[in-house]
C-alpha cells in the first residue's frame, strides 16, 4: 500500500481523490486476509480523508493470474476505465492488471504487487509496476529458527503484533519488509534473490543498470 501511495504522489495524482481498486489474494487462504489486514491499516486512513478514493475490491480464487485478469477488466468496465492504482496480492496479480491495460491500451497507472518475482521486477523496471514487497530470506529463517526453538523449549514463540484469524486476534511476529522499486532492485541481485541474467533479459535487458 506504501507503494501504490508513493506510485500516486509520483504520479502528480496524490490528493486529487484517485480511485484506488484492490486485487486480494484466494479467498480461502489466511495469509491473503493477513496481507490486506496490513495494507488496510494504511489505506483506510487515506480512504477516510477522501485523499484517496476506494475503488473496487475483490479477492481473487487461488491467486490466479487468469481470475486476476478477469476480475480486473470488470473493474475497468465497472469505472470506466476510472482507476489510478492497484493494490496487487503478489507479482502474480499484478503482472495480471499489467497485461489487461496492456490488451486495452492503457497506460500504466500505481501498481504494487509481492513477492519479488522475476515478472515483478521486469514490471518495474519497465515502468509498468510501482513496487514490490521483498521479504529477506534470512531475517525470516532467524524468526522461524527462534519460534522452533520457544516451541521445542515449551514457550510461547515471540509476537510483536496480532493479526485476525476468524473472530480473533493471533500473535504474531511481523518481519520487516523491503520495498523493490527501479531506484533499488539491484539490491536483489546482491542478495541473491533473483540472477541478473533472468531479469535483464530479452526486451527488458536495456531497462537495466
Amino acid at each position: 500500500a506504501q507503494g501504490i501511495i508513493a506510485g500516486l504522489k509520483a504520479a502528480g495524482k496524490y490528493g486529487k481523490k484517485p480511485v484506488v481498486a484492490e486485487l486480494w489474494g484466494g479467498p480461502t487462504d489466511t495469509n491473503a486476509f493477513w496481507f490486506k489486514s496490513g495494507n488496510d491499516d494504511i489505506l483506510n486512513p487515506v480512504f477516510r480523508k477522501g485523499t484517496v478514493k476506494k475503488g473496487p475490491a475483490k479477492f481473487v480464487p487461488e491467486w490466479d493470474a487468469k481470475n486476476a485478469q478477469t476480475i480486473f477488466e470488470q473493474m475497468l468496465v465497472q469505472t470506466s476505465n476510472n482507476i489510478q492504482g492497484v493494490v496487487g496480492a503478489n507479482d502474480n496479480i499484478a503482472g495480471a492488471v499489467v497485461a489487461t491495460l496492456k490488451a486495452k491500451g492503457l497506460k500504466p497507472i500505481a501498481l504494487s504487487g509481492q513477492d519479488a518475482t522475476v515478472q515483478g521486477v521486469q514490471n518495474i523496471i519497465s515502468g509498468w509496476q510501482t513496487n514490490t514487497v521483498y521479504k529477506y530470506v534470512p531475517d525470516e529463517a532467524n524468526a522461524a529458527a527462534a519460534a522452533a526453538v520457544a516451541l521445542f523449549k515449551g514457550r510461547k514463540p515471540p509476537s510483536n503484533s496480532t493479526r485476525p484469524n476468524g473472530k480473533k486476534k493471533q500473535p504474531t511476529f511481523v518481519i520487516p519488509v523491503i520495498s523493490i522499486t527501479k531506484a533499488n532492485y539491484t539490491r536483489l541481485f546482491k542478495d541473491r534473490f533473483l540472477k541478473r541474467s533472468e531479469v535483464c533479459s530479452g526486451q527488458f535487458k536495456k531497462f537495466c543498470k
